[in-house]
């Protein structure tokens, strides 16, 4: 289904819905929740935020449990009424059990001024301590479980200041969302998306949606890349599974118990289920469609991820500015050429690669930064004008990412750019030491990155995790990376760890692990 001019992809998800109230659209805690029940909590978000003043040029602020089915509930009734929505649960899917910190929450609905936060009786006291901290600022509302909020200042019918209780027209140029992500200060950074840029991303990926009755696995933060891709399962007439978190083994007994057949995880987080020591007993073969995503995969776990997953495994990049960029298909996985690339672009996305520095298109093989045109991207940084005019020129995004272009028009990434350490003289990537420390037998995982000494000079440095049940000697990484590459790409300090911490796009959080690295805990081995 493609929408037509005034609709959006919420109506197109509540027609289908209501086609069949009795089936199953959800699952949320082994709970199934029906079309039904989705439309009918969909109404009375509706008529909550509606009579709390939220319209066109509102924000809604949403605090609810990880991926809950009120991320849903909530940002429909937003969209119905012309409001946008911002999340204050989480923007690091390698933590979505923890919350943000109080400063962090009032910080994002501040600069948002979000006229409504919506909670649930899970984060019923923080909703009630951050308005404290603001008081008369915005007003507090929530589902039936967190009642006693709509008490004050709510119109019961619903009605909105005009009188009207119908949704509002779809403005595709209206601002939808406000996505926030950690950037690399640790700071949230809102990032601008339209209407237009979400159902772009809504009506692409249902396309893809061929198999029928599809059943899709959320594990990572519907706030982020997959929010839109669920959408597209619920337009399709499919079913969606909602786990808080990424557990392995959850995932494993989901994809056997419920026949899922597409999900979408961390690259970090394939790496987990191909260690998982339930992997070859577990029923993979109703899965159609395995996306990994976040970072660039190593080769060496590719090929074992292509021996388990066969033909389910698609590699995507792609940014939260940006949208989805390239593709690594199933066909692809096959040549072991093509694993160390992320895949060719869509076909909606135009991609090149330039001189950081001029700006300068670069011909085919030489190394720059990638630079992409799509219908898929934000509108700019929110209160960011500065960052903004420096990532978007003339239309084209600047993704800060260091990759090549083949002659066929296959992207390999090496590195961020603010990532490249320079030590000793010689710049290192440290995506081509990731990968070599990866190619040892009981490594799992591992993150390469520059920490500044008292001199201010460049020290390299590198996170390990181990394969369960294996042991990692800092001698040998080191002696591996001397050899496939020199001396100048051996890490000077070589840490052990459980699990590498992540940002909000699934990638290693390396301002983390350079905060870790002056701690005495992470002496360096």
């Amino acid at each position: 289904m493609v929408a037509t001019d005034g609709e959006g992809y919420v109506a197109q998800v509540m027609a289908v819905l209501s086609e069949n109230l009795g089936r199953t659209a959800l699952y949320w805690r082994e709970r199934p929740v029906s079309a039904g029940e989705f439309v009918e909590s969909v109404d009375g978000a509706t008529r909550r935020l509606r009579g709390l003043g939220a319209g066109a040029g509102s924000v809604v602020g949403i605090l609810v449990a990880p991926n809950s089915p009120e991320m849903f509930y909530v940002r429909y009734a937003a969209h119905r009424l012309g409001a946008a929505v911002c999340h204050l649960r989480t923007i690091n899917p390698g933590s979505s059990e923890q919350p943000l910190s109080v400063p962090a929450q009032l910080r994002i609905l501040d600069s948002t001024a979000a006229s409504v936060l919506y909670t649930d009786e899970e984060n019923a006291d923080r909703a009630r301590e951050l308005a404290a901290l603001r008081p008369g600022r915005f007003a507090l509302a929530g589902s039936e479980e967190a009642a006693g909020f709509e008490g004050e200042g709510l119109d019961a019918t619903g009605t909105s200041a005009d009188g009207s209780q119908e949704p509002a027209a779809w403005d595709p140029q209206t601002l939808a969302v406000i996505a926030f992500t950690s950037g690399s200060t640790g700071l949230p950074k809102g990032i601008r998306q339209s209407g237009r840029s979400w159902q772009s991303i809504v009506e692409a990926t249902t396309t893809a949606v061929t198999e029928p009755a599809a059943r899709m696995l959320v594990t990572t933060p519907l706030s982020h890349t997959v929010g839109p891709m669920a959408d597209a399962v619920l337009v399709r007439g499919g079913t969606v599974h909602l786990h808080e978190e990424a557990d392995a083994e959850r995932i494993l007994r989901a994809v056997a118990e419920h026949r899922i057949t597409r999900t979408l995880v961390a690259t970090p987080q394939l790496y987990r289920l191909l260690d998982h020591p339930l992997i070859d007993a577990t029923d993979l073969s109703s899965l159609r469609q395995l996306i990994y995503t976040g970072c660039a995969a190593a080769p060496a776990r590719i090929a074992e991820a292509v021996r388990v997953f066969g033909p389910a495994l698609v590699q995507g990049y792609g940014t939260t500015e940006s949208g989805r960029i390239t593709l690594l298909n199933p066909v692809e996985h096959q040549e072991e050429r093509l694993r160390s690339t992320v895949g060719r672009p869509f076909p909606e996305v135009e991609l090149t690669v330039c001189d950081p520095e001029s700006g300068r298109e670069l011909p085919v093989g030489a190394t720059g930064e990638v630079w992409l045109r799509s219908p898929h991207m934000m509108d700019g940084y929110w209160q960011d004008p500065e960052l903004t005019a420096k990532v978007l020129r003339d239309g084209w995004y600047r993704t800060g990412d260091l990759g090549q272009l083949d002659a066929e028009g296959y992207l390999r990434l090496f590195d961020r750019i603010a990532d490249v350490v320079k030590t000793g003289g010689v710049k290192v990537y440290p995506a081509a030491v990731e990968r070599e420390i990866q190619t040892l037998p009981g490594v799992a995982h591992a993150a390469v990155y520059g920490v500044r000494d008292a001199d201010g000079l460049e020290r390299l440095h590198a996170a390990v995790v181990a394969r369960p049940g294996a042991r990692v000697e800092p001698a040998l990484v080191r002696a591996r990376v001397a050899e496939a590459l020199s001396e100048r790409h051996v890490p000077e300090a070589v840490v052990l760890l459980d699990a590498l911490p992540l940002n909000d796009s699934g990638k290693p959080d390396k301002p983390r692990l350079r905060a870790l690295a002056s701690t005495p805990a992470a002496a360096a081995t």
